[in-house]
């Protein structure tokens, strides 16, 4: 995370308008490019203005839906119908308000055990890109108070794989079952985008932009693109303790 570049903005509705049109900008390039724009999700509360907001005239109007491919970084292991539910975020914010092909959307799987859907999960991903090494355009990403991406927690095994794209995990906290895209997957991707708003996340934005600490303790400290860029986007809330702020 250290020295990427880092993005301030007033408060959450200004980053959240700022990322919707990097959003739309970055599908724009990859259509042009190659004729589709593969897009990772992540859930929790932080992007969910930024769902509203794709969904709005203003922005869809300038996104081919029916070239979007959507997935997501992580899932509880819950029914998607579970207000919990990554999946079910999206839906009621996003995906109900745009005419976007239902084939183009790969919730994650949660209806089978844990390690058996990361691995179906796996495989959808690896046959839509006919690729063993997979590259998302655009994968969206938050943080916890704890350091945690994705669901990438402090301590987990889940920080040593190497091999597997999507891994079966626990939020130690809350011991509920998750599964996730691994680092080896996200560090592949074309563009990376960490949201981060409110006080609350103050501390640990200063220690994933300046700290020094090992991922096992930050997992977001393994946010390390290989080809691609990683670029932080925060209000000034979550932004206060950075020093200098730029």
């Amino acid at each position: 995370m250290k020295n990427k570049p880092v993005l301030i903005y007033k408060d959450n509705e200004a980053m959240s308008v700022a990322a919707a049109h990097f959003f739309v900008v970055s599908c724009k390039k990859s259509i042009i490019k190659k004729g589709y724009f593969s897009v990772a999700l992540s859930g929790a509360a932080t992007p969910h203005r930024f769902h509203q907001l794709l969904a709005q005239e203003e922005f869809s109007r300038n996104i081919c839906w029916e070239k979007v491919f959507i997935f997501f970084s992580d899932e509880r292991y819950v029914p998607h119908t579970n207000t919990q539910s990554n999946y079910f975020m999206a839906k009621e914010s996003l995906l109900d308000k745009i005419k976007i092909p239902v084939a183009n959307v790969f919730p994650v799987p949660t209806h089978n055990i844990p390690k058996k859907d990361a691995a179906g999960y796996e495989k959808q991903i690896i046959n839509f890109f006919k690729d063993k090494n997979p590259r998302f355009d655009f994968l969206m990403l938050g943080i916890g108070a704890n350091g945690h991406t994705a669901s990438l927690f402090p301590g987990s095994a889940a920080l040593k794989e190497k091999k597997s794209l999507i891994v079966a995990t626990t939020n130690p906290e809350t011991n509920q079952d998750r599964i996730t895209f691994s680092y080896s997957l996200i560090n592949r991707a074309h563009q990376i985008i960490l949201l981060a708003s409110g006080n609350g996340k103050a501390p640990i934005i200063a220690e994933a932009i300046n700290g020094k600490k090992k991922k096992k303790e930050i997992p977001v400290h393994g946010i390390q693109p290989k080809k691609g860029s990683l670029l932080c986007m925060l209000d000034e809330e979550a932004a206060r303790l950075l020093t200098p702020i730029i």
